[in-house]
């Protein structure tokens, strides 16, 4: 196989989009000139690297430049770049060309058979744009390119040089525009929705899933998008257990819970967490008030021109001085935005971490979390959507800190 080159341009080559002060725009629709211009902002950004042509196969990404919004991708899906026009091919099964007709008539359609090698198709597409460079831009990293489908083509395009292109794609989504801003503040009250159905259901006899089913009931009626995840509601002693959903075990009086979960609207998510007494507002100890405090600190630190892992330190420093000791988590938050399952982040983890030196910009917008799991004063987390502003992190979500159940 060729060899794998990475390209990730610099902070500049991308300008600042979100128009501060102006007019929120509606969360109901994209127009195809948003499309237009969001893959004529990568096209250019390949051209510098060289790249004749690029497969998009991250379903966020590939939803992001065409509008192709389904459930299809457990199966080959890729959009196609051609680095010298603003042609784009979606590349998929044949069956889904009525849903690329209606949500993506800015691009080209090629299907392939049930039965068909996805390559033959792909080449067919991809040959004539490879150039005398022979450099493709892909996504080694992404979950929806099968190793398969890389092989073949590097097989049939005679081992091209494959460019890396996934900086070049989070980097022309990392500041949020008004439109998806819009979108993104919509996703966070019904998030806000999600919890207080959750917290009332909980407060009856049931199990974990029918919270869960309640959570998702009141989020979707209330116009969600399905979520690239479902929601996460644990008892706080399973708080460890980071990916697990939800167990059957009966909620009792004195469960304290831990609900994660998030709404999502034309894909884009504003995830929350609370830790919550559905048979009461009663609170979890001295860690109530250090994770409140370190949440506080994250948003103060969500200041342009920062880096991911100031923040981070921010955070630490903050819980450490309360503790009387050292603390520490693998990360504080990541950027979150568009979706799909079985993620509701890209797949690209950018996270406020120790080590990440990546710099906030203004419209940037993260998943902040402050979890305080300690054996001497308790357990408790809390997370909020929030927006990178001139003055510091902005909740996009607004469940009160100690939420109490519905009247």
């Amino acid at each position: 196989m060729g060899p794998i080159g990475r390209f990730c341009p610099s902070a500049r080559a991308i300008p600042t989009r979100l128009a501060q002060g102006g007019a929120m725009a509606s969360a109901e629709t994209f127009p195809v000139e948003e499309y237009e211009r969001r893959r004529a902002e990568v096209l250019a950004l390949l051209t510098e690297s060289q790249v004749s042509a690029a497969i998009v196969t991250a379903p966020e990404d590939v939803y992001y430049l065409s509008g192709l919004h389904n459930q299809g991708h457990f199966v080959f899906t890729a959009l196609v770049l051609d680095s010298r026009s603003r042609t784009a091919t979606l590349v998929a099964r044949e069956m889904e060309a009525a849903t690329a007709a209606q949500q993506a008539d800015g691009c080209a359609f090629a299907g392939y058979r049930d039965g068909q090698d996805p390559c033959d198709v792909l080449y067919d597409v991809v040959q004539p744009l490879t150039g005398d460079e022979r450099r493709i831009g892909c996504q080694p990293d992404s979950l929806s390119l099968p190793v398969a489908v890389w092989r073949g083509m590097d097989r049939r395009l005679g081992s091209p040089v494959w460019v890396d292109c996934a900086g070049v794609l989070a980097e022309a989504q990392a500041i949020r525009t008004d439109l998806e801003i819009a979108c993104l503040r919509e996703a966070g009250r019904l998030s806000d929705i999600g919890v207080e159905a959750g917290i009332d259901a909980a407060a009856g006899e049931c199990s974990g899933g029918e919270v869960v089913g309640a959570i998702q009931d009141a989020m979707l009626s209330a116009g969600s998008d399905y979520p690239g995840f479902v929601p996460l509601v644990r008892p706080v002693q399973q708080i460890r257990q980071e990916h697990v959903a939800w167990t059957d075990e009966p909620i009792t009086s004195t469960d304290t819970l831990f609900f994660e979960l998030s709404a999502a609207v034309r894909r884009y998510h504003a995830p929350l967490g609370r830790t919550v007494r559905p048979h009461g507002s009663e609170r979890c100890g001295p860690a109530v008030d250090i994770a409140h405090a370190g949440l506080e600190a994250i948003l103060g630190g969500l200041c342009p021109g920062r880096t991911a892992q100031d923040v981070y330190g921010d955070w630490k420093t903050t819980i450490e001085a309360r503790l009387g000791r050292g603390y520490q988590r693998h990360h504080c938050g990541y950027s979150v935005g568009i979706g799909f399952p079985p993620s509701w982040m890209a797949g690209r983890v950018d996270s406020l971490r120790p080590g990440n030196s990546m710099k906030l910009r203004y419209g940037m917008t993260f998943h902040i979390q402050s979890w305080v799991v300690d054996p001497h004063i308790g357990t408790y987390a809390i997370s909020d959507t929030a927006l990178v502003t001139n003055d510091g992190g902005e909740p996009l979500t607004a469940t009160p800190r100690y939420p109490v159940r519905p009247a």
